[in-house]
């Protein structure tokens, strides 16, 4: 044996000490592997100056016991002065020990009226553990509704470009 590979097995007992404290540290604190591939929800700017007249009254993820498909329904309350659309709605999902297994995201693109209550419903396939019990949702986006912009293209006649029936050079009138 010489000091070469010595220095390989010191170095391998090494970085193997320190992947078990990683784990080891990983599992222990709070979040677990699921903090680490799941971070924290932020919330747009747009949705957070609209958090308080914006707000998800109620909301439902189901995952039926055989099958993917979720059913998910949302009731949006508008109580601004404006309308908004594009809502994206993010949920985090849990079994029955509160365990946090995993997050889906729901856009409303529909425009949710100022002073009302919409209730949207989607039913899509999706890959959801079947554990999933419990959820909880709230709008991370949205924009406000802007009315659309209309360019209406006039055709302007100057009395020099007619041919003294009212049409312009190039056209004929009848």
């Amino acid at each position: 044996m010489n000091g070469k590979f010595l220095a390989n097995i010191a170095l391998s007992a090494v970085i193997l000490i320190l992947v078990a404290f990683a784990v080891t540290r990983l599992n222990a604190s709070a979040t677990g592997v699921t903090g680490l591939l799941l971070p924290e929800v932020t919330v747009s700017d747009s949705a957070a100056a609209l958090q308080d007249i914006v707000t998800l009254v109620d909301s439902s993820v189901k995952v039926p016991e055989n099958g993917h498909m979720v059913d998910a329904a949302f009731v949006i309350e508008n109580s601004g002065g404006s309308d908004v659309k594009n809502i994206a709605i993010l949920c985090k999902l849990f079994d029955a020990a509160g365990v946090e297994k995993g997050r889906d995201k729901w856009v409303v693109y529909n425009t949710v009226k100022s002073h009302s209550k919409e209730n949207f419903t989607f039913y899509k396939k999706m890959f959801i553990s079947s554990s999933v019990i419990r959820s909880e949702c709230g709008i991370v986006d949205m924009r406000l509704a802007k009315a659309p912009e209309v360019k209406a293209h006039a055709t302007v006649v100057h009395g020099d470009n007619t041919d003294g029936h009212g049409a312009t050079v190039g056209e004929t009138s009848h």
